[in-house]
């Protein structure tokens, strides 16, 4: 099959490698416009684009993509356009391009987890399984025909960054295998069951802020599932403390007191309905290290209240 690839950052590099080591071909590859560093001084390249000028596949960056890219796209004639973590909403003049369709690559076990964010949701929700669905592309929200699932188990040390590593392999083996038998999987495409469905939305800054009147499991499943892309933090006379892992454990106390600060247990608080062990944090200014590490410096101590 020959493709056009859409996508933009690391979860659409790993599913367009896999598709570039099978027997079929990518034509181009389409993405977001490069980014300006905050200085305004330094363009920076998202991994797609970086994995395509690597591999010498022409790349195409469109700010608006239904506005600016249907007589280019048009050109390559493709059987297939393929979508990965791509960003834009694609409209029906572009939907009508390739010869069969445009197949996403969703991270998520469709109907359940439709929307921007389906990996880190899962985990917030303390799903114990997800995984990847090829579906057709449509006008609306990951609501098109599902014609391939494969299904990952979320493990309790599993991050947002663990899951999107997992399921971008996972994703370039389905939509290889959908590739290799399209006709087959298309003729016996499902369509999604609405009653089923679940949306969620793009994670937002005031989600990051911890609020230990939380669960212990709640507080635990959203530092796991907001690592790296809205850091979990909490603040502690003046300063910014992120977090970028916890556990459940025993302890009692009012939330958001202090209950262990040492570098042999390490830094236990209070939540609702019991206690976490924040287990790597990074203090303002300073790399993450190991919580245990950090109360060397004593800075927060027993009885305190964060």
């Amino acid at each position: 099959m020959n493709i056009v690839f859409f996508g933009t950052g690391e979860f659409s590099a790993t599913v367009a490698e896999a598709i570039l080591n099978s027997e079929h071909k990518i034509l181009a590859v389409v993405t977001q416009p490069d980014k300006v560093n905050s200085r305004g001084n330094k363009v920076t390249f998202n991994a797609l684009k970086r994995f395509a000028l690597d591999n010498n596949i022409p790349v195409h960056q469109f700010a608006k993509l239904n506005l600016e890219g249907e007589d280019v796209l048009r050109e390559y004639n493709a059987d297939f356009f393929v979508t990965a973590s791509y960003g834009q909403i694609i409209k029906q003049n572009i939907l009508d391009l390739p010869k069969y369709c445009i197949a996403n690559v969703h991270g998520s076990l469709l109907p359940k987890y439709r929307g921007p964010a389906p990996i880190q949701w899962a985990i917030i929700n303390g799903e114990k399984i997800t995984g990847v669905t090829i579906m057709k592309t449509e006008l609306g929200v990951d609501c098109g025909e599902m014609y391939l699932k494969k299904e990952l188990e979320i493990l309790p040390t599993d991050t947002s960054d663990s899951v999107f590593s997992k399921l971008s392999t996972l994703g370039g083996v389905a939509i290889v295998e959908f590739l290799d038998n399209a006709k087959c999987y298309m003729a016996n495409g499902v369509k999604q069951d609405e009653t089923e469905m679940s949306y969620f939305p793009m994670l937002s800054k005031e989600m990051a802020h911890i609020d230990f009147n939380k669960s212990s499991e709640q507080l635990v499943n959203l530092i796991r599932g907001q690592y790296s892309c809205n850091t979990m933090y909490f603040n502690f006379n003046g300063s910014r403390y992120k977090v970028g892992f916890a556990r459940v454990v025993d302890g009692k106390g009012v939330a958001g007191q202090v209950l262990e600060a040492s570098a042999k247990k390490g830094l236990v608080v209070a939540t609702a309905d019991g206690a976490i062990e924040i287990v790597t944090i990074q203090p303002e200014g300073k790399p993450e290290m190991s919580a245990k590490a950090f109360c060397n410096g004593g800075k927060i101590k027993v009885g305190d209240v964060l």
